[in-house]
């Protein structure tokens, strides 16, 4: 046992000297989670995900569609709506623009960025939807990749929320208007009786029976920028670290290292496990400069700090156990670099670093969690978004600790000594 541990300690601390550990497990990926960070959206401290609305209608309808809209997208801190050419524009919404340039206004904002969507409501709209016709709202998204999801989403929700109201004022009036006439009744106001229907439903929907009570964290985090980035980069810089472990083990063997230590009185399992485990203690020292590196970024990881620290060590053995795997599979140590290089940096993006699996087909995220990176992902996110427990994560640690154990079996089974 105690060479076991002179080995690890031995070839952890020669790690830890080593300049490439600086610039490769912990310059290199926070410069890299710094920039995908901001370019995905920075923290959530900041500007809300902002979605533009062109009303070309103006009638009472499309004001309750707005409405309905501005509540869905604004229970959410991450998203702000703006009514472009509005004169009480909200704060941050102050988007001048004469009726014939909205379109062109818009268009500049989604350019640039300014806005992640611009939802058009046609001419009509109102008109339409009290003679019982379908009509068509428009919403055009950028190219990012979370926000057109999660927009849609609210959107939808908001057009099922009016759209049921209509439904039920048409059909209510349609059938007290045939019972008039069966009574021979004189003409009556249509148009007032829709309204009053619709705004009863209205405020039913606000007291409707059944509710969703969402349970987690008070303040849940966003799923854009330096949360995206701040894992993302930690799972893959790790990753890729210790994958090029399979450098290193295949090196002292060209080298002659290992076949000396192998001829130590020593049992030649203790001195695989030896560097094993110095290795393991390398990755877990770089995680953890990453997850304090994304701390200040501003990464939300969440309050619990033993999920987190759980998480890192079921990861890191796992990329460990792979590389392991790799150094049985690389014949010579310039090989076993560039398939540490060609598997770190195609597992990542697969398994979600670098955008979440929620926008890719399902499919894609099936071949994602063949992926260790999938299930570290997944357990980050159940913790920083859904305020999960040690519980919640389980499954996810289980799966990390099944792909270990697998790794390493392969890895042992096929390690050469000689």
């Amino acid at each position: 046992m105690r060479a076991i541990i002179t080995i690890a300690r031995y070839d952890l601390l020669r790690s830890l000297r080593e300049r490439e550990t600086f610039l490769f497990g912990l310059l290199m990926p926070a410069a890299m989670m710094l920039l995908l960070g901001i370019a995905m959206g920075g923290s959530d401290d900041g500007d809300a995900i902002t979605v533009d609305v062109i009303d070309e209608d103006g009638s009472a309808l499309s004001a309750a569609l707005v409405e309905a809209l501005r509540a869905e997208m604004e229970a959410d801190r991450a998203f702000r709506l703006c009514l472009v050419g509005a004169d009480d524009a909200a704060p941050g919404c102050a988007i001048s623009a004469a009726p014939d340039r909205r379109h062109q206004v818009a268009d500049e904002r989604l350019k640039e960025a300014d806005s992640f969507g611009t939802i058009l409501i046609p001419a009509g709209f109102g008109a339409g939807l009290r003679a019982g016709d379908t009509v068509t709202v428009i919403y055009k998204s950028s190219a990012d990749l979370n926000a057109p999801l999660l927009a849609e989403q609210k959107i939808d929700a908001a057009l099922s929320r009016l759209g049921g109201a209509v439904a039920i004022a048409n059909l209510t009036v349609k059938v007290a208007e045939e019972a008039f006439q069966r009574r021979g009744a004189s003409a009556w106001d249509r148009a007032a009786a829709f309204d009053q229907v619709r705004q009863t439903v209205e405020t039913a929907w606000d007291t409707r029976p059944i509710r969703v009570e969402s349970q987690g964290t008070a303040t849940r985090a966003s799923r854009t920028g330096f949360n995206q980035s701040g894992p993302g980069m930690a799972i893959m810089f790790v990753l890729i670290m210790m994958l090029n472990n399979s450098t290193v083990l295949v090196y002292e063997r060209e080298v002659g290292t290992l076949q000396r230590l192998f001829v130590l009185p020593v049992p030649r399992w203790q001195t695989l496990a030896g560097k094993i485990i110095g290795r393991y203690l390398y990755g877990l020292a770089i995680f953890a400069a990453l997850v304090l590196a994304g701390t200040t970024m501003g990464v939300e990881w969440g309050d619990n700090v033993p999920g987190i620290a759980l998480i890192v060590l079921a990861y890191t053995l796992t990329a460990t156990a792979l590389g392991v795997a790799l150094a049985t599979v690389a014949r010579t140590s310039a090989q076993a670099n560039n398939l540490s290089l060609l598997f770190g940096l195609t597992l990542s993006p697969l398994g979600g670093a670098w955008w979440p699996l929620e926008i890719v087909p399902d499919f894609m995220k099936l071949i994602g969690h063949l992926t260790p990176v999938a299930w570290g992902m997944d357990a980050f996110g159940k913790l920083m978004y859904y305020g999960g427990t040690v519980a919640d994560i389980a499954p996810m640690l289980g799966v990390l600790l099944g792909l270990a154990a697998l790794f390493f079996a392969f890895g042992v089974w096929r390690f050469r000594y000689e």
